[in-house]
């Protein structure tokens, strides 16, 4: 039996650039391993891609492609800090609540 890493779903629009031009996809899900993408990108098994996900970067290899969706799998030479900035920026935003917001002030 294939282990696969747990995946977090999403539906976030993302930069990749290719070949020094910059396209636009959307973010499937993701895993520590890697990200599915859906979009046509003109590519191909084994080509890297650079991934853009809010100011961080993350380079990833083409492994599979299926009708509009693509799997990449993150590079084993990327820095686990790069990495995980990356996937930082992919979870949802949660806003800070504070006290006066709480008791529904506005903040200066």
């Amino acid at each position: 039996m294939r282990y696969r890493t747990p995946r977090q779903r999403q539906n976030t629009p993302i930069g990749i650039i290719r070949n020094g031009v910059r396209l636009t996809s959307h973010l499937v899900d993701v895993s520590d391993g890697g990200v599915k993408l859906t979009g046509s990108i003109p590519t191909n098994p084994g080509e890297v891609l650079q991934l853009h996900a809010k100011g961080a970067t993350v380079q990833a290899e083409v492994r599979w492609i299926k009708g509009n969706q693509i799997g990449l799998q993150f590079l084993a030479g990327a820095s686990a800090a790069e990495k995980s900035r990356f996937l930082l920026r992919l979870m949802p935003q949660k806003q800070h609540i504070t006290a006066a917001r709480a008791h529904g002030f506005t903040e200066l």
